[in-house]
């Protein structure tokens, strides 16, 4: 009996940690808001960025990363919260984004 209710409560947790993992598109929002703050990000530059990341789910939580040799984790989701981790990335984000502004 105590077996029973261990597993059931494994199952729950399991089905309630699936269910709160951020998707991607809440990713996609709390990264633009992160590079909004400088400079206005056009449909062309997202979809730019969006093609240099890739998404990773692991059921409990989620990952941003980029699709470089030497990728590293952006960003990380858990509970519908996703957290910031790679600032350098979005420095340099927001700096090509600088470029491109002052070109036009």
């Amino acid at each position: 009996m105590f077996t029973r209710i261990v597993l059931f409560l494994l199952v729950v947790g399991l089905v309630y940690l699936n269910y709160t993992n951020p998707k991607i598109e809440d990713h996609h929002a709390f990264l633009l808001a992160e590079l909004q703050q400088s400079y206005p990000v056009s449909e062309e530059m997202q979809e730019q960025i969006w093609r240099e990341v890739d998404y990773s789910n692991f059921m409990v939580c989620s990952f941003m990363r980029t699709k470089d040799i030497g990728s590293t984790m952006i960003s990380f989701g858990f509970l519908k919260k996703v957290k910031m981790i790679d600032d350098k990335w979005v420095n340099k984000i927001k700096t090509k984004l600088q470029r491109q502004a002052e070109s036009y």
